[in-house]
């Protein structure tokens, strides 16, 4: 009958059962080392017959279990080393480990949470502290505030007690009121009752003197008138408003853009055509005769009503040397972006290019033709003129380098414009048209210049360079009709005290808008300031 095996065959198998079911991977390991294990137990074969054939020498009884516990030996097993790391990675050792690992991390972070919640109790119970000291502070001044006030109230009654008595040993109950009196004790004296009444009578009599002084100057300034202001300036009442009729300045100007160097080059080019073209068709340049000659002298000043004297020609001169001036001024850094160039230089460039062709086809023919360009130019100068109106001049140099070259220019082409249309008139032969005599015509022609001309005149600051410009186109007329052949001094008379009146009333407008930005310069309010304006 076979003997049941050792205890430590037992726990050595459940030891191994225990390693190949925590290392699976293991078991190619463990094949290697079944089969060197298997070499050794070759090699110990040997030693173990030897053994066993040396216990019958010696007399000893080898049983079945000897054989198997020297089987079971002869296979090798587990080192130390082994057995230490199989017992200390098992997965309930490695979950304990984790879990403490778990709870130590956790502890840390409410030790840190407790430890910044105590810090911020310490800073809350400093603030609560210092805030309570602050109110105690603030308590305590207040409170040493009202014992002084309370103390020095006690001490105006003692002293008005004194002087009460005192005032009676004079045989008077006049006594200064606390407050117009300076205090009998000092602050860092204390005075008895009866050092209090020597004082009190000490002081009184000087103290009523000087009430008695006091009270009648009071009356002396109360029954005096006060003195008139002397060289006193008019001042503009706080709610007045002086509205001045042109928009507020734009000063601001947008980003310069390709097409503001084109504007600016297309004004050059026909600044220099609007030259060009003068110089010959006024016979200064070419073999062509001057404009004066042509057609048998058709614009000579006697051709019709509104015809110029010779002497006209000399406009255009003075035209070419302003818009010279404009245009140089275009190429200023301050003008590259400005709105109002914007708004005005296109139209002054073709107004230019259609005065040149006006005294062109003047000069080249004689159907009338010059009428179309010249009402074209009248037309883009008076939008252009409008355009000024919306974008006001920012500085001086502005207003007589920009406003003052397209205002002469607009009354010169404005008049001139009239000489055109009477001249194609007549060399169509229709002066009288509708059987209307031309001296009417004339008349209602003169009559609409005007209009035209204080419509552009009375705008911005005083447009005197429009009527300059008018005026000499003007004096050409009224000089030919007083001199020359074709006379009208009723055309004359209406003409002059037109143009008088708009000369009158554009001084009194550049005058009054004057005075109002010197006297009013803080009450300035713009008219665009107005919700209902709108840009013409």
């Amino acid at each position: 009958m076979a003997k049941k095996p050792s205890e430590s065959s037992e726990a050595l198998a459940r030891l191994k059962k225990s390693q190949s079911s925590a290392h699976p991977d293991t078991s190619a390991e463990q094949s290697l080392t079944s089969g060197t294990s298997a070499g050794d137990d070759a090699d110990k074969q040997p030693q173990a017959a030897k053994k066993s054939a040396a216990r019958p020498s010696t007399g000893e009884k080898v049983t079945v279990r000897d054989r198997l516990n020297a089987w079971l030996d002869s296979f090798r097993g587990p080192t130390q080393e082994d057995i230490e790391r199989a017992i200390a990675e098992t997965p309930d050792r490695l979950q304990a480990r984790w879990e403490k690992l778990q709870d130590d991390r956790r502890k840390a972070r409410e030790e840190q949470e407790r430890l910044q919640q105590l810090a911020l109790d310490i800073q809350e119970a400093k603030e609560a502290l210092e805030t309570q000291r602050e109110r105690e502070s603030e308590r305590m001044a207040r409170l040493e505030r009202e014992q002084a006030a309370l103390a020095r109230r006690r001490q105006q009654e003692r002293e008005t007690e004194a002087l009460l008595k005192a005032a009676r040993e004079l045989e008077s109950d006049d006594i200064p009121a606390p407050e117009n009196r300076p205090m009998l004790q000092r602050d860092d004296e204390y005075l008895s009752d009866e050092e209090l009444l020597e004082r009190a009578r000490q002081n009184l009599p000087e103290w009523q003197r000087l009430e008695r002084l006091v009270t009648k100057a009071r009356a002396i300034e109360a029954q005096t008138p006060p003195p008139p202001p002397e060289d006193q300036l008019e001042e503009v009442d706080d709610g007045e408003e002086v509205v001045l009729p042109f928009p507020e300045p734009v000063t601001d100007d947008p980003e310069p853009q390709h097409l503001d160097g084109f504007r600016r080059i297309t004004l050059s080019i026909s600044w220099v055509l609007f030259v060009v073209v003068g110089l010959f068709a006024l016979g200064w340049m070419g073999p062509w005769p001057s404009i004066v000659d042509a057609h048998d002298g058709l614009y000579q000043g006697s051709t019709s009503l509104m015809s110029m004297a010779a002497w006209h020609v000399l406009a255009w001169p003075l035209l070419w040397a302003l818009m010279m001036v404009y245009t140089l001024y275009q190429w200023a850094p301050s003008q590259i972006s400005a709105m109002r160039n914007r708004a005005t230089a296109w139209y002054v460039s073709n107004a230019m290019l259609l005065a040149s062709g006006t005294i062109l086809l003047a000069h080249f023919q004689d159907y009338g033709l010059e009428i179309i360009t010249s009402c074209g130019a009248v037309v883009l100068l008076y939008r252009a003129v409008k355009n000024l109106n919306v974008y006001t001049e920012r500085t001086s140099k502005e207003r007589f380098l920009v406003d003052v070259p397209i205002g002469a220019f607009t009354g010169w082409m404005l008049i001139f414009s009239a000489t055109t249309v009477f001249t194609g008139m007549a060399a169509w032969n229709i002066s009288d048209l509708l059987f209307i005599p031309e001296i009417i015509w004339a008349i209602i022609a003169t009559l609409i210049l005007l209009v035209l001309l204080s419509q552009l005149s009375l705008t911005g600051r005083g447009r005197m360079s429009v009527v300059l410009g008018f005026t000499f186109g003007l004096s050409a007329i009224v000089g030919s009709r007083l001199f020359g052949e074709n006379n009208s001094f009723l055309l004359v008379g209406i003409a002059l005290l037109g143009l008088f009146v708009i000369l009158a009333a554009t001084e009194n407008r550049r005058y009054q808008i004057s005075v109002a930005e010197k006297r009013a310069m803080e009450h300035l309010t713009y008219i665009d300031s107005d919700d209902n304006y709108s840009a013409q």
